[in-house]
């Protein structure tokens, strides 16, 4: 073999060798900035991992994670390749009031949301913010929030899109960590591992004017017209905690006005032992139904978002809303055996 063929093969394998290490180097490069494998393990101080935020986030590219001094730590997915999204959730625990999630400002829990029920029980809209409550036995964390003696951890997604179903199992997974650093997770192993799946809310739907939220007996129509305008939401369980939402729906009316109108009416079977106190500050109509600690919660608006002429009250055929409250309870009582 010539010298002139010996230097051309060493020539051509350095060539080769050289592309190789910049696929191995792009490769890396790529890996690091795309997605999590060289990302970090575990994110806002072990509350869960790059893996499962990942998953939550409804896009592609790395994950990292960011904590404040205020309680709270931020989630970002971002990457530079096509195709690639931005997506951001942050996660705060703030001590909230007694009365919370029921306040008389407004509840943050209701039929239009998804319900996570349980030890750590919690409700998330469509699009994945919520909240998950900690043991009670956590008292206040998050001092520069602090409203009162209990904690619930929120999570908002402020860029991008999120599974709701897994972001409520995340949000679930760092609370109980947000616990264990604090000394209060439940004792109980099962409370600790069961699974949490989200309770779907139902599609708002006509409701059945003798049979409203799907409780027999429960009738709001004075003289349950066949177009009845009255519409359902619901969610959640009888067991743990349940919820429904009444509203109009005006086009059924037959009147000029054809909008839907939000809720008039938020109603709730509260028997999870975590949102009991809750339940009992707002001092809620109470039984012992089937053995077992039972609120029936109520909001009732008022009617102020029902027909405001006579006209649309007589096509609405209600009963008046200081009734509603008696009604609900009365079914409710009597479809759970209550003593």
């Amino acid at each position: 073999m010539s010298t002139e063929t010996s230097g051309k093969r060493r020539r051509a394998w350095l060539a080769t060798a050289g592309v190789c290490a910049l696929a191995v180097v792009a490769g890396v490069t790529v890996a690091a900035t795309n997605t999590n494998v060289l990302g970090p393990r575990d994110l806002c101080d072990g509350w869960f991992s790059g893996e499962d935020a990942g998953n939550s986030l409804d896009g592609f590219g790395r994950v990292t994670g960011s904590t404040d001094n205020l309680g709270g730590c931020t989630v970002e997915q971002s990457g530079w390749l096509p195709g690639t999204t931005d997506a951001r959730i942050r996660l705060s625990a703030t001590s909230v009031t007694p009365a919370h999630p029921f306040g008389r400002s407004g509840w943050k829990a209701s039929g239009a949301q998804n319900i996570l029920p349980g030890g750590l029980p919690g409700a998330f809209d469509a699009y994945g913010n919520g909240w998950v409550a900690l043991p009670s036995d956590c008292g206040p964390i998050g001092a520069a929030w602090a409203k009162g003696d209990h904690t619930f951890l929120s999570v908002a997604t402020e860029q991008g899109d999120a599974d709701p179903a897994e972001l409520a199992l995340l949000t679930r997974a760092a609370a109980l960590e947000l616990a264990a650093d604090h000394e209060c997770a439940p004792a109980d192993s099962a409370a600790r591992d069961a699974s949490a799946d989200l309770i779907q809310a139902s599609a708002p739907a006509r409701s059945d004017p003798a049979t409203v939220c799907g409780l027999d007996g429960f009738s709001l129509g004075a003289e349950a017209p066949a177009a009845t305008p009255l519409r359902e939401q619901t969610s959640g369980s009888r067991d743990d905690a349940w919820f429904c939402d009444l509203s109009l729906h005006q086009p059924a009316t037959g009147l000029p006005r054809d909008d839907d109108r939000e809720p008039f009416a938020r109603l709730a079977v509260i028997r999870n032992p975590e949102l009991l106190p809750a339940a009992k500050e707002r001092r809620f109509d109470h039984a012992v139904c089937g053995g077992k600690e039972t609120y029936f919660a109520t909001d009732i608006a008022g009617y102020v978002y029902s027909p405001d002429t006579p006209e649309e009250k007589a096509a609405a055929t209600l009963v008046k809303a200081s009734d509603v409250q008696n009604r609900f309870t009365a079914a409710a009582r009597k479809v759970l055996a209550c003593d």
